[in-house]
């Protein structure tokens, strides 16, 4: 019921047949004319977009186009510049990267392959699961953790850790959350998409991390970004590039500018620790990368980004107002930082190995979510894609 609530509300009908109509004309201009690096102003079009103020820079708030001739179309245009980069660009791969349950929540349609040869059984015992642990994480968790949002007005540093620690939380299981809904729808219509998100919480450095988050955009931004600057440069201006590009598909603002460039200099320092067989302080490194880089993340206010960033303690009182949110929010707290822990301390265990969110698909697992789901399910918060429909 969430997921389709998220992806169909205050659609028409005829909204859903624009992302074909607009695909279709960009994939007849492909053809005929045959543009050189076309893949690249493709990717760049959500940028564009920003810029003329037509979509919303990501930040973590409900971000979307007032225009449904761009719904979804900084996945379709993503999708499309990696087929194009692949040699796989043809009519009945644009329609397929046009489909609306992607366009509302990725991931990034890298490979949609036909598994009807599975019976409708075997589906279900497999992909149902996903629907059931997808939906804890979006409406059980991430809902109600949109009441701690008021966090990010506060700059002292006790709040700003504490805002930036949640918001990772609420990104994870609303994002995570809704991939493994429609993971799971896809694989019960009889077809596999790629897993969004592999346990990324389940690593041991931020090289690990980001291999586990968002996998489709990383595979797409390997192949247009990182394989070509990594032949002509360093290590270095090839991670350089690559969040660059990925900061500007997210926004073009200051912000993520300095988010992509923090990460690519901590990716970069990690893989040089490792090299040298140092695994015990990109360990250490991970929460600081991940945290900072959340909070920088999420916050578009120049000013009040650079007071955060100086991390002036002022004491408790900033945090106090969290013990006054609903008790929702804070067991949504409770069990989403339950979900990472487990991720992270059995990381090492048999279940973990494969990081397809085995140990979740337990008839343990899934007993105690369904029943922790029946018993705090809730109107507290507010849900909406945190990728939005842009």
């Amino acid at each position: 019921m969430a997921v389709s609530y998220v992806i169909f509300k205050d659609l028409e009908y005829w909204q859903f047949i624009a992302p074909l109509i607009a695909v279709s004309g960009i994939a007849l201009l492909v053809a005929k004319y045959r543009i050189k690096h076309i893949e690249y102003l493709l990717f760049f079009t959500i940028s564009f977009a920003s810029l003329l103020g037509l979509t919303e820079t990501l930040d973590g708030s409900h971000a979307e186009s007032s225009n449904v001739l761009l719904y979804g179309l900084s996945f379709y245009t993503a999708s499309m510049a990696f087929l194009i980069a692949k040699n796989k660009f043809n009519y009945k791969k644009v329609l397929a990267v046009s489909n609306p349950l992607l366009l509302s929540t990725g991931p990034i349609a890298l490979f949609i392959e036909g598994i009807s040869h599975k019976n409708l059984k075997q589906r279900i015992k497999y992909y149902f699961p996903f629907i059931i642990i997808g939906t804890f994480m979006f409406q059980i968790i991430g809902r109600p953790l949109t009441e701690f949002f008021f966090l990010i007005e506060k700059t002292d540093v006790m709040s700003v850790i504490t805002f930036a620690a949640i918001f990772e939380i609420f990104v994870y299981m609303n994002f995570c959350g809704l991939s493994l809904m429609i993971y799971g729808l896809f694989g019960l219509f009889g077809y596999r998409i790629p897993l969004n998100f592999n346990q990324p919480f389940s690593s041991r450095n931020i090289v690990e991390f980001w291999r586990g988050w968002h996998t489709s955009l990383s595979q797409v931004l390997k192949i247009l970004f990182y394989n070509p600057i990594r032949e002509k440069f360093s290590l270095f201006y090839a991670l350089l590039g690559v969040y660059i590009a990925s900061a500007m598909w997210h926004g073009v603002t200051f912000n993520f500018i300095l988010w992509g460039t923090f990460h690519a200099f901590f990716f970069w320092l990690s893989i040089k620790l490792l090299k040298q067989r140092n695994n015990v302080l990109p360990l250490i490194l991970m929460p600081f990368i991940i945290l900072v880089g959340r909070l920088i993340f999420a916050d578009s206010d120049i000013d009040r980004l650079m007071e955060k960033l100086i991390f002036n303690f002022g004491g408790l009182d900033g945090i106090k107002p969290i013990l006054f949110v609903s008790k929702t929010s804070l067991l949504a707290l409770f069990f989403g930082s339950i979900i990472i822990t487990i991720e992270f301390v059995f990381r090492n265990t048999k279940v973990m190995k494969k990081r397809n969110y085995k140990f979740l698909r337990t008839p343990f697992g899934l007993l105690v979510l369904c029943v922790l789901g029946v018993i705090f399910i809730t109107d507290v918060g507010v849900d909406y894609a945190v990728y939005g429909q842009r």
